[in-house]
């Protein structure tokens, strides 16, 4: 894949993460008794699937286990953050470069505070990348861009994460692919943050990128067997300083998203709901608005 086309499938990916850590999955555990990131809700006659997605991720994730197959064999429609099919990489670059570069002559190192450039100036420094490559991007696409870089440093592939798995294997099966939201409006949403937001959630993602090491095996351990709270408390907790961002990017989507998931439970058909696991979890999550709603849920 030529460099410049796989940088663009790498910002497009990070568009739809909502924490970092989440990314760095690796194997998946040995088919068992144990549980999947993976939930059955159901309500009379309907059904649906709820899996946890992780956006880019290694060969040896796969296979998946046999509950994720069975979800994807049951589903009639997959319904994912966005359709990939309307998120060509290089086709959302304008987008991207349009709203996430500064058209006013401003630069990064002065809408910023100084601790903040420095951090992000270290950052770029240990990957051999100079600081002036970023000086015309918004906080937001600095943020798209660290991100990024992390993942293709990890050997994580975009094209391997779960939400394109079952895209591709949706379109080969002829399965209805529906978008909860598009990337036009991800974008829209980063850009359209305050500027002192923007660096909030700059300062949050630094704090994860520098923590992920860290705490993989948590996270991969505790995705293995299901376990939700420890993902919760994994994932979820770089949000505690900045509620703001966790509004932004969990609360509000996870609102906007549930009229058109509680719609697979009387479309007459299947869903499976792939969307990125620190949605799922802790009280403003997919999981509790569903069960407070009454449905009954059971994981997988």
């Amino acid at each position: 894949m030529h460099a410049t086309t796989h940088r663009w499938r790498l910002l497009v990916a990070v568009l739809c993460l909502t924490t970092i850590g989440a990314t760095a999955l690796e194997a998946q555990a040995p088919a068992g008794s144990r549980k999947s990131f993976l939930w059955k809700v159901e309500s009379g006659q309907g059904v649906l699937y709820v899996a946890g997605s992780v956006h880019a991720l290694t060969p040896d994730a796969y296979p998946l286990s046999r509950a994720f197959e069975r979800a994807f064999a049951d589903a009639d429609t997959l319904v994912e953050e966005i359709d990939l099919s309307e998120a060509n990489a290089l086709a959302l670059a304008p987008a991207l470069l349009g709203k996430g570069m500064y058209q006013d002559g401003r630069r990064f190192d002065t809408v910023v505070s100084r601790e903040t450039a420095s951090l992000v100036s270290e950052r770029l420094g240990a990957v051999g990348l100079p600081a002036a490559m970023l000086q015309t991007m918004k906080p937001w696409m600095v943020m798209l861009t660290l991100t990024a870089i992390e993942m293709q440093k990890a050997g994580l592939d975009p094209e391997l994460g779960l939400d394109k798995h079952f895209f591709d294997r949706a379109t080969a099966a002829g399965k209805r692919v529906v978008g909860l939201e598009t990337a036009e409006s991800q974008i829209e949403r980063l850009d359209t943050m305050p500027e002192a937001l923007q660096e909030q959630l700059l300062l949050s993602t630094i704090e994860e990128l520098d923590q992920a090491s860290e705490s993989l095996g948590s996270i991969v351990s505790a995705w293995r067997t299901g376990d939700a709270p420890a993902i919760e408390k994994l994932l979820l907790s770089s949000f505690d300083e900045y509620p703001a961002v966790y509004q932004s990017l969990i609360v509000e989507r996870n609102r906007n998203w549930m009229p058109r998931v509680e719609a697979c439970l009387t479309g007459g058909g299947t869903c499976l709901v792939v969307v990125g696991a620190a949605h799922l979890v802790g009280p403003d999550g997919l999981l509790a608005s569903l069960q407070a709603r009454g449905y009954r849920v059971e994981q997988q």
